[in-house]
């Protein structure tokens, strides 16, 4: 009996030894960025590798525990930018390997980081990381799910932030979110409530040495927000931005500090 053929059947050999190589440039130009920012920004190489327990959101944890929430968006989001070039070049199962790389990517970050005075490598992180990569992997296997929620950062430099400190943990600047559109549930799609979403966020003041804030503060909140993938039209690259980047002051709060 002739069995059906494959997708990956009509691929030749050479074909497919290019598609492990675009996961593997993918990787590697990753990994690269990351240690180079590492060994420039967050003293790596510098030490004998430690392990360091960080706990989580408490109010005598690093940045509050925004770093944690950062750790979150930051490997969802290099997830889903090697999910976008895996599919761009065909590569199957680009969800699935998308995660695996940017975890695998993110790992290099944590064992860096076991080099520097600063952190060490940290559970507390790696845990962050896996939830990150994992969400975007169980968003893009769930299309349904995918148009219905978003994963962003609304950042603003803090007030005391210059170029010589280190943007990516400007954590005084960041608010990580996770926002539900109603257009992606049918009861809404074709009413007046479909330009809407929920927001749900967390973020921190006054952890950075440069934030000019005098009190320490962590906050939770919850939004009621324009739609902002939506009103730019599904499909286009402004649409795909605001997606993963969420512009201030344009949703209504209710703030818990604490």
């Amino acid at each position: 009996m002739i069995q059906p053929a494959t997708a990956q059947s009509w691929l030749g050999a050479e074909d497919q030894k290019n598609l492990k190589g675009v996961v593997a440039l993918d990787l590697s130009l990753a990994t690269f960025a990351i240690t180079t920012w590492g060994i420039s920004q967050w003293g790596w190489l510098k030490h004998s590798p430690v392990a360091k327990r960080e706990g989580w959101f408490a109010e005598d944890t690093h940045a509050g525990g925004a770093d944690k929430t950062g750790h979150l968006y930051m490997s969802y989001l290099l997830s889903e930018l090697l999910m976008m070039d895996f599919k761009r070049h065909g590569v199957r199962h680009p969800e699935r390997k998308a995660a695996l790389s940017a975890l695998a990517a993110m790992t290099v970050l944590e064992i860096g980081d076991a080099t520097s005075s600063k952190y060490g490598f940290s559970s507390e992180d790696f845990i962050a990381d896996a939830v990150g990569v994992a969400a975007s992997w169980w968003l893009a296997s769930n299309p349904v799910w995918d148009d219905r929620i978003d994963l962003r950062m609304e950042y603003w430099p803090t007030s005391g932030y210059n170029l010589k400190n280190d943007a990516a943990s400007d954590y005084s600047g960041m608010k990580h979110l996770v926002a539900l559109k109603a257009d992606g549930f049918n009861t809404f799609k074709n009413t007046p409530f479909k330009w809407l979403e929920l927001q749900a966020g967390y973020y921190t003041r006054g952890f950075r040495t440069f934030d000019k804030q005098s009190s320490p503060s962590r906050h939770a909140y919850l939004g009621l927000g324009i739609s902002l993938p939506v009103l730019a039209g599904k499909s286009t690259k402004l649409s795909k931005l605001f997606t993963y980047i969420q512009p201030p002051g344009l949703y209504l709060e209710v703030d818990k500090q604490f």
